[in-house]
């Protein structure tokens, strides 16, 4: 909550110095992955709030908040699993122009983990469990990185990826539940090595009010 807060604090900062302030709200679509995994993209969305802060006529800072689902899937002996990682991000983007609306951007962004779980399915029968809720941790550091193009009415339209930063992977609580499960669950603390990061190609749309 005290990140948040300090978070809050440098927005009304930016605020009160830029020379314009635009609201955008914005849906688009993961392609999620995770290092160490041996898996796939898995698709998912994010939705979301961000504040353009122009303080020059080329160059702005672009706080937001979204829901994002991400994670990755892979295929265990005849099954397919997914880990489904939903999380609440906080970027901080600086925003440049560089010919009319397209612009290139690239920030910091913090994440925190809403929820976790654990889906297999085989031959047209799934099973869903929280129990992968104690494998991930609850914060996540990334980099975003992206390129995008503001139109005259005020639609966008944004490219992005989310390189995480750190291990996102609890290896005591993972091989204490492997030890409890002589592997059922198709990982193991060998092949992880105990790290593993997030990575989120995204493709957006918002309006810039």
């Amino acid at each position: 909550m005290k990140k948040i807060a300090c978070l809050l604090l440098l927005f009304v900062a930016f605020q009160v110095n830029a020379q314009e302030f635009h609201f955008i709200p914005k849906i688009g679509l993961n392609f999620a992955n995770m290092t160490n995994m041996e898996g796939s993209m898995k698709p998912g969305l994010n939705i979301g709030v961000a504040g353009e802060v122009m303080m020059t006529d080329n160059f702005a800072i672009e706080p937001g908040v979204f829901y994002s689902m991400q994670g990755t899937k892979g295929d265990v002996g005849s099954s397919t699993v997914k880990y489904k990682n939903d999380y609440l991000n906080i970027p901080i983007l600086f925003k440049g122009y560089v010919y009319e609306g397209f612009n290139l951007f690239a920030g910091p962004q913090l994440g925190f983990k809403v929820s976790s779980k654990l889906k297999a399915s085989e031959s047209g029968t799934s099973v869903s469990t929280d129990v992968a809720s104690d494998w991930f941790k609850t914060f996540d550091f990334s980099i975003a990185i992206g390129a995008g193009y503001q139109s005259p009415m005020g639609l966008i339209f944004s490219l992005s990826y989310n390189i995480g930063l750190t291990n996102v992977l609890d290896k005591d609580n993972i091989a204490s539940f492997i030890n409890k499960t002589s592997g059922v669950s198709g990982i193991s603390a060998s092949d992880l090595d105990g790290k593993s990061r997030n990575g989120v190609l995204q493709f957006n749309v918002g309006w810039r009010f």
